[in-house]
């Protein structure tokens, strides 16, 4: 019957646009890097270098932070920054940009470069 048509066409399922809604990114730093990059395009499923920095008085806390968070998959920079008169540390590590993992290894630097006198973003 014609009302039967009209149902099974009724019970296709709709087919996808190809439309992918943005993730939810906590309202931070690092949230909001993620964002932007998820906003301009980047497909943040695949690996990049990451960098993380921190800052310190004194060049020889530089480089015993530096000494204690070299490994294999890292690459440390230490230099003077003289506009604010203090040495740069930057940690870079290749690795997919997930909330969850940039935050965990931020936190774990943080802690270990706050025990040498230094502190985050620098």
């Amino acid at each position: 019957t014609p009302e039967s048509r009209h149902l099974v066409r009724f019970h296709h399922q709709p087919y996808c646009l190809g439309i992918v809604s943005a993730p939810h990114f906590p309202d931070d730093q690092s949230g909001d890097v993620l964002r932007r990059m998820f906003a301009s395009g980047d497909d943040l499923s695949r690996p990049r270098v990451v960098d993380f920095s921190f800052a310190f008085p004194e060049r020889r806390q530089a480089i015993a932070f530096a000494e204690v968070v070299d490994g294999r998959d890292l690459e440390v920079c230490i230099w003077y920054y003289a506009e604010r008169e203090m040495w740069q540390t930057t940690v870079k590590r290749k690795m997919i940009p997930t909330y969850r993992d940039i935050t965990s290894f931020e936190l774990g630097l943080a802690s270990q470069a706050e025990s040498f006198g230094g502190q985050a973003g620098g």
